[in-house]
């Protein structure tokens, strides 16, 4: 399930076996039945009514690629894996789950030693003792559970005080009331910048000038560039490469990106004589896409002007005004690179600023003006 497409690729995968199979004969139809992706689980008399039910769906497989394997509890006392947690029915008939972690799992986990920022660590402890309470259905098996999770940590690093103060101020969390949305006074516009974390200690005080001078940010911290990404290049062969022989943004005259690079702001200029020698024909931009998607935009309005889908696109208007019947002659620029969609706005209204290019109108410049600099 390492593939994005995977999980809905398994869930589309099983379907169709299972409904030829448990759907239509009532002898291996199990009540409950349920699947997680490609982990099935249902609840049957016998073993032997679980191996059957394996082999129909199997059978079902046009590609015979299928095997289920049956976890089945030897004794009534034993517990059966299902996913993170372990499951048992009771005589009663009651659901008995507790945390589970499977042998083949290496012990290392987030290190108590590792440069993450301490939030980082304490929300990853935070969110496994969830979990561990989370599936388990009673307190001896949230005794259970919570122990796992300790001998997980204690082999990581992490000492039992540390261990005892985030679980106090779980406690308090859950003792504590949470308020209501209306009490919250949120600014209207929310920015987030972002900054390479200066230190454990230094964070929290920047982010308490931030509250107390109510400036309507959300500060957010980032591992920065380390010096081994400097020294060091696990796959340096692994290089973008334009996937096109006839690229028109690896041949631009000025070029100093790639033609696959996303949130660029950019700039376009016309490389006609008369308008080097007049200062015009200049446009500054920016996109999400890759920059070779935008420029090739730009280089189809400036070769068909006249077109009613080019007609308004600034290269376009210059081209039938000045530059008719003539094949385009476009130089591309990427002026800097950006991550985020709030980041290139700004840049992007900067960059008009300084350069006041003629192609550019001033309707671009309101969506800049909602978040603040």
């Amino acid at each position: 399930m390492g593939a994005r497409p995977a999980p809905p690729g398994a869930i589309i995968k099983m379907w169709k076996p299972e409904k030829n199979s448990l759907h239509v004969d009532s002898r291996t139809s199990p009540t409950p039945h349920g699947r997680h992706h490609d982990d099935p689980a249902a609840v049957t008399s016998n073993v032997r009514k679980a191996g059957l039910i394996c082999t129909s769906i199997e059978a079902e497989d046009p590609d015979n690629r299928i095997r289920l394997t049956v976890d089945y509890p030897k004794t009534r006392n034993d517990y059966t894996p299902f996913l993170n947690m372990e499951v048992k029915i009771d005589k009663d008939g009651t659901l008995d789950t507790r945390l589970y972690r499977k042998p083949q799992k290496k012990l290392p986990t987030l290190h108590s030693s590792s440069h993450h920022p301490l939030s980082v660590k304490e929300h990853t402890i935070v969110n496994m003792y969830e979990t561990a309470d989370n599936v388990s259905s009673n307190s001896t098996n949230k005794h259970h559970s919570e122990r796992m999770v300790d001998e997980l940590l204690l082999n990581n690093g992490y000492t039992n005080r540390v261990l005892d103060r985030i679980k106090d101020r779980r406690k308090n969390k859950r003792s504590t009331p949470p308020r209501r949305s209306r009490d919250r006074e949120a600014p209207d516009t929310v920015t987030t910048p972002k900054a390479p974390l200066p230190s454990d200690r230094r964070t929290p005080k920047i982010k308490e000038a931030a509250k107390s001078l109510q400036i309507p940010a959300r500060v957010a911290t980032t591992p920065g560039k380390k010096l081994r990404d400097t020294l060091t290049s696990s796959r340096p062969l692994d290089k973008k490469k334009c996937p096109n022989n006839d690229c028109r943004t690896r041949t631009a005259p000025n070029n100093s990106g790639n033609c696959r690079d996303r949130n660029p702001v950019h700039e376009v200029k016309c490389g006609h004589p008369e308008c080097r020698q007049n200062g015009i024909g200049l446009y500054n931009g920016e996109t999400y896409r890759p920059i070779g998607d935008r420029f090739t935009e730009h280089f189809r309005s400036a070769n068909n002007p006249t077109a009613k889908s080019y007609k308004d696109m600034p290269f376009a208007k210059h081209y039938a005004t000045h530059h008719q019947d003539s094949h385009p002659n476009l130089e591309l620029k990427v002026l800097q690179h950006t991550s985020t969609t709030v980041d290139r706005k700004i840049k992007e209204a900067r960059f008009i600023l300084k350069n006041k290019p003629d192609l550019n109108n001033r309707d671009e410049q309101t969506e800049p003006r909602k978040h603040p600099v």
